[in-house]
């Protein structure tokens, strides 16, 4: 399973706390643009399918994704079944939201809206939303973005909807020039080192840690993905806010439940 989250949610909470001023809940609804306090969550049941098709079942990926919910507050279970099969299970079972991923997409989706929420903008967005928390406010602010991936892209596209100035960098430079041409006000760096040295506030959304020697002193880095492995002298010199899956995880289940709500209204 991806070690140590399902039995440390409490710990992502306090970590949250402690350098956002926000828990798990609160900060996923906020990401995507609603607020927590006027949503009933505990109506919502959630069902975490397992999923077989690429390159398997990532080990215990399920369990941990149900514990995520879970810590938001929202029921959730794992499927017996998985596949086509689990989400049949899962809506035989009542579920209002299912989750499930497979090597190229992971998503949540609202079953009375027909809807999705996928993780490459959910992810984007909780992290925006987690370094927003943790400096108090973008608006006016410079953030780097390293990486123009669909979450780096995404990245840019919600800081310049904050007001932020981004600058993205990315190893092939064409891709970081087109996001800062489809986003105004936001601009491509002319050497990624370079620009990661000089920034204050990182958004991490390369595959890979950053460099240790090219973190400055007193930088905030909100970095997405795989744990990212940084030696002793680089935690002290900077704030980072990361984790597995759970900061991308809690906007895609807010997503669904704001969908679920939209339907209703509808009817």
């Amino acid at each position: 399973m991806i070690s140590g989250l399902s039995d440390g949610l409490s710990d992502i909470d306090r970590m949250l706390m402690r350098d956002t001023g926000m828990n798990l809940l609160t900060l996923g609804f906020r990401a995507i643009g609603a607020d927590a306090s006027e949503v009933d969550v505990k109506r919502f049941k959630a069902a975490s399918v397992p999923i077989t098709s690429g390159l398997g079942i990532i080990g215990g990926f399920s369990r941990s994704v149900a514990d995520i919910v879970r810590d938001m507050g929202i029921d959730c279970f794992v499927t017996e079944h998985t596949d086509v099969w689990g989400f049949g299970e899962a809506i035989d079972r009542g579920a209002d939201i299912i989750l499930m991923a497979d090597d190229e997409q992971y998503m949540a989706y609202s079953v009375a809206a027909g809807r999705y929420a996928n993780n490459s903008f959910c992810t984007a967005a909780g992290y925006v939303e987690a370094l927003r928390g943790a400096v108090g406010g973008l608006q006016g602010k410079e953030v780097f973005v390293r990486g123009a991936g669909r979450v780096g892209s995404n990245m840019v596209s919600l800081l310049c909807a904050q007001g932020a100035r981004p600058i993205v960098a990315d190893v092939i430079r064409e891709k970081a020039e087109a996001v800062a041409r489809a986003n105004p006000g936001a601009t491509a760096a002319e050497d990624l080192e370079e620009a990661t040295a000089e920034a204050g506030l990182i958004l991490n959304a390369s595959p890979v840690p950053i460099p240790g020697d090219l973190i400055r002193e007193g930088a905030v880095v909100s970095t997405p993905g795989i744990p990212h492995v940084y030696d002793e002298a680089t935690l002290r010199k900077a704030k980072f806010i990361h984790d597995p899956l759970a900061i991308g995880t809690a906007p895609m289940v807010a997503q669904c439940i704001i969908y679920t709500m939209e339907k209703e209204r509808e009817q």
